[in-house]
C-alpha cells in the first residue's frame, strides 16, 4: 500500500508568523524543474540535497547477460528524461577467482557515489531486466534502503525474507537478494567504506544484520517486480559438491566471465546513431545536443560523456 499522506504546512504558512528579524534566506540553483520541485518539497518536509534524487547505478562488473545492458540503459535514459540525474558506473571486476572480492567492488561503488555527491546508490547485477520506470518507482518511496520484488527463475521462489506476495505495497524485510538494491548514501556514513568486506562466504543475512546494528533495515516494494536472468550463485554451496563437480562449476563460471560484455540492443533495427561502430547500444549521446557517446577511463572502459542539463531555475525560499 502507498504511504499515508501527511499534511505539512507550507513554507509560506510557516513563515507567516515569523518576525522579519528571524527570517533566513536560503538559495539553491537546481539543474531541472523536477529537481527544483523536489528541493522545495524537501525544504518543507525533510532535509535538502543539491541534486535531489540523484542516483548512481553501479553495475557489479560488466558481464552483461543478453538484453540486460539495453534494459538498464533504457532505464537510465528514462530516469534522466523525468528530470532525475542518473549516472552509471560499471565497477571493475576485482575478483582473483569468481566472487572472491565482490565486497571490494561494492565498497568501490560506495566510494564513487559518496565522493561524487550522489544522493542515492543503486546496486545492480548484470543479469537484471528492469522496466524503464523501475528506478523511479523505488525512489518515490523515499526509503533509506529498498529493493524491488525478485523471484528465482524457474521456481518462482521469492528471494527475500520473510516472504510476501506481490502487490502488498511497501513492507519491511530482514534480507533480500542483491540483484537491485537502492541505498540513500547517508546510510553509508554510518557503516563506513569497508562495509561489504570481501563478501566471500558472507550471505545477505549477515550484511543486513550488520545494517540493523546501525539502525537500518531493508524495505521491499512488492508492487515493483524485477526480472532476473538466472538463479543466484552461492559460492559456499560448492563446499557440498564433489571435487569434480566443484571444478566443473568454476570452469563454467570462468568461461562466462571471459566473454566480452553483451551490450547489444534489445531489438534489430535500432537507429544506427545509438550504436557504436562495434554494434554496442549506447543511447546516451541522445540525452543532450552535441554530447559525445563515450570517453575513456582507466585506459579503455567506456564512460558516459553527456548528461542532460534541462533548465536551471533559481529557487528562493525563506524559513526560520
Amino acid at each position: 500500500m502507498a504511504p499515508e499522506p501527511i499534511e505539512v504546512p507550507s513554507i509560506a504558512e510557516t513563515t507567516a508568523t515569523i518576525k522579519p528579524q528571524e527570517r533566513l534566506v536560503i538559495l539553491r540553483n537546481f539543474a531541472t524543474d523536477q529537481e527544483r520541485d523536489t528541493g522545495k518539497l524537501r525544504m518543507e518536509r525533510s532535509w535538502g540535497h543539491i541534486r535531489p534524487n540523484s542516483v548512481l547505478v553501479a553495475a557489479i562488473g560488466n558481464h552483461w547477460a543478453p538484453g540486460s545492458w539495453a534494459r538498464v540503459a533504457d532505464m537510465l535514459i528514462y530516469t534522466n528524461r523525468q528530470g532525475v540525474c542518473a549516472g552509471l558506473d560499471e565497477i571493475q571486476d576485482r575478483c582473483f577467482q569468481p566472487y572472491d572480492d565482490l565486497g571490494t567492488m561494492r565498497n568501490e561503488a560506495m566510494l564513487h557515489a559518496t565522493n561524487e555527491g550522489f544522493e542515492w546508490l543503486c546496486y545492480i547485477d548484470c543479469d537484471v531486466q528492469p522496466e524503464p520506470d523501475t528506478l523511479l518507482k523505488l525512489l518515490r518511496w523515499d526509503m533509506p534502503i529498498i529493493a524491488p520484488y525478485v523471484v528465482e527463475p524457474g521456481t518462482g521462489k521469492p528471494l527475500h525474507g520473510p516472504q510476501y506476495g506481490c502487490g502488498k505495497g511497501l513492507v519491511p524485510i530482514r534480507w533480500c537478494v542483491l540483484s537491485m538494491l537502492l541505498f540513500r548514501t547517508s546510510v553509508l556514513n554510518a557503516v563506513g567504506p569497508r562495509f561489504w568486506g570481501d563478501a566471500m562466504g558472507a550471505d545477505e543475512g549477515y550484511h543486513f544484520k550488520t545494517l540493523w546494528h546501525y539502525g537500518h533495515r531493508p524495505w521491499l516494494d512488492t508492487n515493483t517486480q524485477l526480472v532476473v536472468g538466472g538463479r543466484p550463485t552461492y559460492p559456499l554451496a560448492t563446499n557440498r559438491m564433489t571435487w569434480e563437480q566443484r571444478q566443473e562449476f568454476w570452469k563454467r563460471k570462468l568461461e562466462g566471465l571471459m566473454q566480452p560484455p553483451d551490450r547489444r540492443p534489445l531489438h534489430p533495427g535500432v537507429d544506427p546513431a545509438l550504436l557504436t561502430p562495434d554494434g554496442e547500444y549506447m543511447p546516451f549521446a541522445a540525452m543532450s545536443p552535441g554530447a559525445a557517446p563515450c570517453g575513456t577511463a582507466n585506459g579503455s572502459s567506456p564512460i558516459l560523456g553527456g548528461i542532460i542539463t534541462g533548465t536551471r531555475p533559481l529557487m528562493e525560499e525563506v524559513r526560520q
